[in-house]
């Protein structure tokens, strides 16, 4: 039956995934301290799931011919052991420890990005000096993104919450907003379907209230998503940019604060 807390939590997935349809990322993470927090943790992470899977379908098949097919293949491949391990490698930690942790590498990456975009190349653009879009990638940062890759689904596997560093790696390696976008949509489509949803099906996880609230909350995130998505092919490649790292900023602050909060 009808609770006005479906209605509060379909006002804040219009937001979450005005972002997701914008970006292709986001929508659960901004989300879920209001979902879990009116919902409970136990419905709130399967209801996260679900509500964005109708528009990842509809997006992910218009959008077919934009996937970079090879770095979708090397997330899911490098994800996959992750996701499938991810309980027993942190059995010895909690959510909120993890948080911390991710929380605190996605912010500084976040606001290392905002600074390029917002401080030094407006700078070196009135020096003169032309802005160097694809320099060279070290060996280091390298290491670093595919070890995003590998520990993003190791704690999407354990806390689903592994998006952000997926993220980290996509937008180093995707350089076009469409393919990026269209990249990150089959990457949930994959993960969530093909691993989150089986195994909350397995264990019980949807009830009759959590499907209730997805009844009010699907078209009030759809109205969101289809809003994004007029906004992504407005904006140009930069402030699209700009636009990913405020969220990575946003998600990854609000992740590490939280978590933090909780274990002083």
């Amino acid at each position: 039956m009808f609770e006005l807390n479906f209605l509060i939590v379909g006002l804040v997935e219009i937001f979450s995934h005005f972002v997701q349809g914008c970006t292709g990322f986001g929508a659960t993470v901004i989300a879920a301290p209001v979902v879990t927090g009116l919902l409970g943790t136990a419905e709130g992470v399967p209801y996260g799931t679900l509500i964005t899977m109708p528009m990842l379908y509809v997006l992910g098949v218009r959008a077919f011919k934009q996937v970079s097919w090879k770095d979708l293949g090397k997330i899911v491949l490098l994800m996959t052991p992750g996701v499938l391990v991810g309980h027993y490698i942190f059995l010895k930690i909690t959510a909120s420890q993890a948080k911390v942790c991710i929380g605190f590498i996605v912010t500084c990456i976040a606001l290392k990005g905002l600074y390029e975009k917002f401080i030094k190349e407006p700078r070196l653009a009135k020096q003169g000096e032309q802005v160097v879009e694809n320099k060279p990638e070290s060996t280091a940062m390298k290491v670093f993104r595919y070890g995003c890759l590998l520990l993003g689904g190791a704690v999407h596997g354990a806390f689903n919450i592994g998006g952000p560093l997926v993220t980290v790696y996509s937008i180093y390696s995707i350089k076009d907003k469409s393919a990026f976008r269209a990249t990150m949509t089959w990457v949930w489509i994959i993960i969530n379907t093909c691993f989150n949803m089986v195994n909350q099906y397995r264990t019980g996880q949807y009830t009759p209230h959590m499907w209730w609230a997805l009844l009010i909350g699907v078209p009030m995130a759809a109205v969101g998503f289809y809003l994004g998505h007029l906004f992504h092919k407005k904006v140009n490649h930069d402030i699209f940019l700009k636009m990913v790292y405020a969220v990575l900023a946003i998600v990854g602050g609000d992740m590490f604060i939280r978590a933090l909060l909780t274990l002083i």
